[in-house]
């Protein structure tokens, strides 16, 4: 039986504007389109969360804009462990981060296992960075000595296979979801099997900019509505 998630979540990735500084009106403008959610794209020069007072900055732009932080997911070359410090001034749900090696990746995930579980933080592993899926699978079931939940990308696991059967061997680890805007994925199929396995999280857009970021919104906008009457429909 499909358990219906009401008042379903839908976020966007400041990815959408890496190439800038974050500033407050990014986060007005994610808003004015409807989303209740972000996720912070998380590299200093986007915005710079070694530092205490820009941090303290971004939980105020989040509050005028009216928007929570679903998660954050650092870029692979920057500081996860102080990424995780953001979490001492704003909540924090999932931390995402890219894996490299099985062996680092385990060592690397226990050290911040240990920094997450006090400031409740769940930990979780991109799906574009290791696979096939089912590795990533094996990984968070037995290769980590962490809690540590999945990250799915659906773009990702749309071009290399099936998404429903993804969402279906993930399900027990999903703990975020990364959609894109632009794509042939069968969204009802897709809504339907998140709706089946229960997954409860936000569904956040990884928006790629074609034109102007308020054309990629609006694009976005429309998809969510798309969305949100398969999940009704259901």
């Amino acid at each position: 039986m499909v358990r219906l998630v009401k008042n379903r979540r839908f976020g966007v990735s400041t990815r959408l504007f890496h190439t800038q500084r974050l500033a407050r009106e990014h986060l007005i403008e994610i808003a004015a389109h409807g989303f209740e959610t972000v996720e912070l794209f998380a590299t200093r020069s986007h915005l710079d969360f070694h530092n205490p007072a820009v941090v303290a900055d971004f939980q105020q732009w989040l509050a005028e804009a009216g928007l929570d932080l679903a998660s954050v997911t650092v870029a692979p070359a920057d500081d996860a462990e102080q990424a995780l410090f953001i979490a001492r001034r704003i909540s924090v749900p999932v931390l995402t981060v890219g894996a490299t090696t099985p062996r680092e990746t385990a060592k690397a995930l226990e050290t911040l296992g240990e920094m997450a579980a006090p400031l409740g933080v769940k930990l979780a592993v991109d799906s574009t960075s290791m696979s096939p899926l089912g590795s990533l699978v094996h990984f968070v079931e037995s290769g980590v000595d962490a809690d540590v939940g999945i990250c799915l990308d659906f773009a990702g696991a749309h071009r290399t296979g099936d998404l429903a059967d993804a969402l279906e061997l993930v399900a027990e680890h999903l703990v975020a979801a990364r959609l894109p805007v632009d794509s042939t994925i069968d969204w009802a199929a897709a809504m339907t099997t998140a709706q089946k396995i229960g997954y409860e999280g936000s569904l956040m857009f990884d928006a790629d900019v074609r034109g102007s970021a308020k054309e990629t919104l609006a694009r976005a906008k429309t998809a969510r509505s798309k969305m949100e009457r398969w999940l009704t429909s259901i």
